[in-house]
């Protein structure tokens, strides 16, 4: 078969999509590969893999993330976007990146399939979709394909933390209120109070994403089922791939059927010719072990990338452990830099940017603002974390951090610089959360992502 990967264009939720299409290029599949993505990416997507073909989204489906969420963008989503709370911006996002751009996605998908259908005349097609690229749900709500096409199998491919409702797992985004919901109704009640909230809450977007299922040619008689993100984006796949370890997921004993936990993306290897770009520093972090120095690496990701929310009060709290602790501050973009105002401690380094499986095998421990590729990333390398973030799933992976002993949630964005010091602190001091790093690590490594995927398309 031709193999189809897309994904929503966030940066976040295409890399990991496609470093297992590039996995899987160079794997004796004798399958012509092709990827749906954005058109700022195409370079990218295209000389990732062995014989990558890309193909683009279109219309409003295909935007830049970098220019969506630079503050310096002209057009900026909505007015005062950058103003808002990030529960303001994620309903903004919602709308305009995830819902509206329904009809467009779909329309890139069913041009897709019809390219690979011209190129590839005699080979069926398999779809591997991230799971929460909405576009190809009116597939399975009876959107024609044209010319008769046959209806491919898919393949699920969860990068996040899975939004599928649990009778065994608390509503998402609703944070401590779960705990309080519990301690006045009971476990099972206070569950079903949290979802009763989140099912009020997300009515409209759910009637906002039927809207827009049917003008993309989906038949909808009587709704989606369920509320909105209780599942029907995963559901619909053929099957389910979780990257994620069993040990990190709060437990549940009701996933959907299908569903697989496949592991953390492997760390990716050092190119032949050396890591890119590297900054002038490196050698003290490669000889920090050496000389008993600890190193702690601190990043914001993508799109929250004000400083002042983790990195700023990382490096002060830091500041005076300069005998024995590097601090290496990534900024996520390049180019980017600091305030010109603030005073670089001693023991502070700072890359505009820098791969993150450079730097985490020389880490003892990893802060970020809870990104679900940052939570890979440090399984991956058996790293334990201390976290500080909202916004989309952030609050959820937080939590998750803390209730398997990874880490410490800091509990939002923001935290004072001594609340940091006393986090990473506590994280150098107590080996437990080394030990639970190493476990995760260990799992993920049984599981062998690449492999299990490769399993799931050639059954």
């Amino acid at each position: 078969p031709s193999l189809l990967f897309m994904s929503h264009p966030l940066t976040g939720h295409l890399t990991p999509t496609l470093r297992v299409a590039s996995a899987l290029s160079h794997r004796p599949l004798n399958s012509p590969i092709f990827f749906l993505g954005p058109t700022s990416q195409q370079h990218r997507i295209s000389t990732a893999g062995k014989n990558i073909t890309f193909l683009p989204l279109i219309g409003s489906a295909d935007f830049d993330d970098a220019a969506y969420y630079s503050p310096d963008n002209p057009n900026p989503p909505t007015p005062g976007y950058f103003s808002l709370s990030w529960q303001q911006r994620g309903l903004v996002d919602l709308e305009k990146t995830w819902i509206d751009t329904i009809p467009d996605e779909w329309r890139g998908v069913v041009a897709a399939l019809e390219e690979i259908n011209r190129r590839e005349p005699k080979r069926r097609v398999i779809v591997v979709s991230e799971a929460l690229f909405f576009g190809i749900m009116p597939l399975f709500y009876g959107a024609e394909l044209p010319g008769g096409m046959e209806r491919p199998r898919t393949v699920g491919l969860s990068v996040t933390v899975p939004f599928i409702r649990s009778e065994d797992v608390p509503a998402f985004f609703v944070g401590d209120q779960a705990d309080e919901d519990q301690e006045k109704h009971g476990e099972k009640g206070g569950r079903e109070k949290g979802w009763k909230r989140w099912e009020s809450c997300t009515g409209w977007l759910k009637e906002r994403m039927e809207r827009k299922l049917r003008e993309a040619g989906a038949v909808l008689e009587g709704g989606l089922e369920g509320a909105f993100l209780s599942g029907q984006n995963y559901t619909c796949h053929d099957v389910i791939l979780q990257l994620g370890t069993p040990g990190w997921f709060y437990p549940r004993g009701d996933w959907p059927e299908g569903f697989r936990l496949v592991g953390v993306l492997p760390p990716a290897k050092e190119p032949t010719s050396g890591w890119p770009s590297l900054p002038a520093w490196w050698d003290e972090v490669k000889g920090a072990k050496g000389k008993g120095v600890k190193v702690v690496v601190v990043a914001q990701g993508t799109v929250e990338v004000d400083p002042n929310d983790l990195i700023l009060p990382t490096l002060r709290a830091m500041a005076e452990r300069t005998s024995d602790l590097l601090v290496v501050a990534i900024l996520g973009r390049k180019e980017a830099t600091l305030s010109r105002g603030f005073q670089l401690p001693e023991n502070a380094r700072v890359a505009d940017y820098l791969h993150y499986d450079a730097v985490l095998p020389y880490a003892n421990v990893w802060v970020h603002n809870g990104g679900y590729g940052a939570v890979q990333h440090g399984i991956a390398h058996g790293v334990p974390m201390v976290v500080a973030g909202d916004g989309m799933d952030k609050i959820e992976n937080a939590h998750r951090i803390e209730k398997c002993g990874v880490g410490l949630n800091l509990g939002g964005p923001g935290p004072s610089a001594d609340e940091v010091k006393k986090a990473v602190d506590s994280v150098l001091d107590d080996q437990r959360y080394q030990r639970v790093a190493v476990l995760l690590r260990k799992q993920s490594l049984e599981l062998s992502c690449f492999d299990a995927v490769q399993d799931e398309v050639l059954k």
